[in-house]
């Protein structure tokens, strides 16, 4: 079925196609995008802790998220991400100020993903996503906190999030969170786009790819350097 956009929905997919860090950083406090993304504003001055946020408050993570991920689309997929991915990189973490708990707890946000979730239907009528589009954005933002612990996940967990049509939105978008969540003792979280794409090909009894099997030293050095996100400013 066509895809019929508002005409929010189009000033948000093209701004989101467009936009740098600065003027995306600007937007998370504008009038428009809180009027389609309601306290989104929110997110600044949402500190998340230390133990694996150095980057800064939720806003800034936000941010770095939405600048990584066509870092990542390009090198895993070839090509650029689509709205849904950008939209969800946007609101992964929309609803953490509302979630906080004190940074006692392990958790300091619980729930917040499932939280977002639950306010995609509404944000699909007011931007125009088509049902696919709604369903497979509710999948990747209910599901991008687990898939950041889908190497310790039980093998039924494992084999629902590889052999969902939406694995490689959420595999794209848990690689540029995961990259954008900087730790004390140095580095980022862990990407697991090798072994969530190795648990959909094994499941769906598809041909692994021979790139699989060949030596780390084989691929290309991906660029994450201060330099490619300055180009995003």
């Amino acid at each position: 079925m066509r895809t019929i956009r508002t005409s929010e929905g189009r000033r948000l997919e093209e701004f989101l196609t467009r936009c740098r860090a600065a003027t995306l950083w600007r937007a998370l406090s504008e009038e428009w995008l809180n009027a389609l993304i309601p306290g989104i504003r929110l997110l600044i001055g949402c500190d998340q802790g230390n133990d694996m946020h150095l980057e800064g408050d939720a806003a800034t993570h936000t941010v770095m998220t939405c600048m990584a991920l066509p870092i990542f689309a390009r090198r895993y997929l070839d090509r650029e991400p689509d709205f849904v991915e950008r939209l969800a990189a946007l609101i992964h973490d929309w609803k953490k100020p509302v979630c906080r708990r004190g940074f006692v707890q392990k958790l300091p946000f619980p729930g917040h993903e499932m939280a977002a979730a639950a306010e995609v239907p509404s944000l699909a009528r007011r931007i125009g996503l088509s049902a696919a589009e709604m369903e497979r954005l509710h999948f990747v933002v209910a599901n991008h906190g687990v898939a950041h612990a889908f190497p310790y996940l039980p093998a039924e967990e494992r084999r629902r999030l590889a052999t969902s049509p939406h694995w490689v939105s959420l595999g794209l978008l848990q690689a540029a969170d995961a990259h954008s969540c900087w730790l004390p003792g140095g580095g980022h979280l862990p990407i697991h786009w090798e072994l969530l794409e190795w648990e959909a090909l094994t499941c769906s009894g598809a041909a692994l790819s021979p790139t699989l099997f060949l030596p780390i030293s084989s691929f290309a050095p991906l660029d994450l350097s201060a330099q490619t996100y300055a180009q995003q400013l």
